[in-house]
């Protein structure tokens, strides 16, 4: 393989499947909620009218939603510039340079990255369960942090 390939880790497969079954519940709740609107005008006085029935529809409609676009993006790419991240859990897309990458730490099925910025200094999370390839993935991670301290630190 060559070392200088950006490589692609994409979700796994039952990410995009479990975003397609928060939809699909937020589809039997908005039916059912309409249909007892239309069919029973006296739920209109019941559980329907409470606000935090609307917003937990929502909620579901958004999350479902955001975690099926964001799993047909690949969770991470790593080349020999930079690493891009791209966590479900944010909104953001990371984009690390390999030299500003100042520690990682593995904690169970989670890893963190900290990182330089102008702000000063920042971290993401990844939750490793979610990327296809892990192996390669950390494998590949760990390779490249080490090239580029020791471009930074030469001995």
């Amino acid at each position: 393989m060559n070392e200088s390939a950006t490589r692609v880790f994409p979700f796994r497969p039952w990410v995009k499947r479990a975003g397609v079954s928060i939809i699909l519940v937020a589809a039997f709740a908005s039916t059912a909620i309409v249909l007892l609107l239309t069919f029973s005008p006296s739920a209109r006085y019941g559980w329907i009218r409470e606000p935090f029935a609307w917003i937990y529809v929502g909620v579901l409609w958004l999350g479902g939603l955001r975690i099926v676009l964001g799993a047909m993006q690949p969770m991470a790419i790593v080349d020999d510039v930079q690493i891009t991240l791209r966590p479900l859990h944010q909104l953001l897309v990371r984009n690390i340079a390999w030299s500003a990458i100042r520690a990682t730490d593995i904690s169970g099925d989670r890893l963190i990255i900290w990182f330089d910025t102008a702000r000063g200094m920042r971290f993401v999370a990844v939750n490793l369960n979610l990327i296809k390839g892990r192996r390669e993935f950390l494998t590949m991670l760990e390779e490249r942090v080490t090239r580029a301290r020791s471009a930074k630190n030469p001995a």
